[in-house]
């Protein structure tokens, strides 16, 4: 069954990030107390539930009935009666038998529950990163942030029947009882999700479109009077005539143009046409100004600009302590 929702980590190397070891914690348990139950063939009863048989570490492949355990390596666990056979030459009283859910299974399992609870516990909207531009450094579709928490409380909650201690140290640096965890700072805010209003997107996130490979120069930084006047924008910078600005040399060829959005859509509005670049705090639009550094830059070289008004608020998590006297 499939559902719109979905973990934020993977259940191999996000898991094995947190604890290298984690696949040591596949929940394997021992079958013992196997009898004979026909030429070969032995069953443990009241076994517990098997889905996977193991025989001194090597995987069997599982039947669908008994009749059907007659060769080596092959076992069947029967629900009903609660009983697991295996074929084997060998008394495997005198083997390390295992029983076990498939452990690729159960990771995802555990990633899947725990991606619910990272939602329910910051009760605020999570959009994936899906195009290339939003994905930032690790080019990941969530916030690294999701990403690690989600795959330290799996491997918390992996590991928590084999060594409790172990585990509560994993899960509170992400839910804390003093509040202090990573997951304690998103849900007040001082982390924030990369679709969220934020002081840096106030003044500007500069992102690179497409730049000639000759192309130097670069947006060096953004500069805001107040609160951007626009809720969001997608804004696009745009070389319009490239050239060489340099310190102590008149520029007259390197230009910039401005691109907005409108009704019609994003960047369909240009604002600012053939401006001469000269090193200075310089027009954008809603009220944010941009400075150029020296360099070459290519006529078509553009960057996009994310802005973004009122930063968001979020409820604080605070503890007091109170005395009765």
């Amino acid at each position: 069954m499939s559902t719109r929702l979905e973990a934020f980590c993977n259940i191999t190397t996000d898991l094995q990030g947190i604890e290298p070891s984690i696949d040591s914690f596949d929940r394997k348990r021992l079958v013992q107390n196997f009898v004979s139950h026909a030429t070969n063939v032995y069953v443990a009863h009241d076994s517990g539930y098997v889905d996977l048989a193991y025989v001194d570490g090597k995987e069997q492949s599982m039947q669908s009935s008994v009749s059907d355990v007659d060769g080596t390596d092959k076992a069947f666990y029967d629900s009903s009666a609660d009983a697991l056979y295996i074929y084997n030459s060998l008394d495997p009283n005198n083997l390390t038998v295992e029983g076990a859910e498939d452990w690729a299974t159960v990771k995802q399992r555990v990633v899947n529950e725990q991606a619910d609870r990272i939602r329910s516990y910051i009760n605020r909207p999570i959009f994936e990163r899906l195009k290339t531009e939003d994905q930032g450094a690790a080019s990941r579709t969530y916030d690294f942030v999701l990403i690690n928490a989600n795959a330290a409380l799996a491997v918390a909650e992996l590991m928590r029947p084999i060594d409790f201690q172990r585990a509560q140290d994993i899960e509170e640096r992400y839910i804390s009882p003093d509040s202090d965890g990573m997951l304690d700072r998103l849900k007040r805010g001082d982390y924030a999700l990369w679709h969220e209003a934020t002081y840096e997107k106030n003044e500007g996130r500069v992102v690179p479109v497409s730049l000639n490979t000759n192309t130097t120069g670069y947006i060096a930084d953004t500069k805001v009077y107040g609160l951007p006047a626009v809720d969001f924008d997608d804004v696009r910078v745009k070389i319009s005539n490239g050239g060489t600005f340099t310190s102590g040399s008149a520029n007259t060829t390197v230009k910039y143009s401005v691109f907005t959005k409108n009704d019609d859509g994003l960047a369909t509005n240009q604002v600012i046409t053939d401006e001469e670049i000269n090193g200075s705090y310089q027009a954008l639009a809603y009220n944010i100004y941009i400075r150029f550094s020296e360099g070459v830059y290519t006529t078509n070289d553009e960057w996009q600009i994310i802005v973004q008004g009122e930063p968001e608020e979020h409820g604080t998590v605070k503890s007091e302590q109170i005395s009765r006297r």
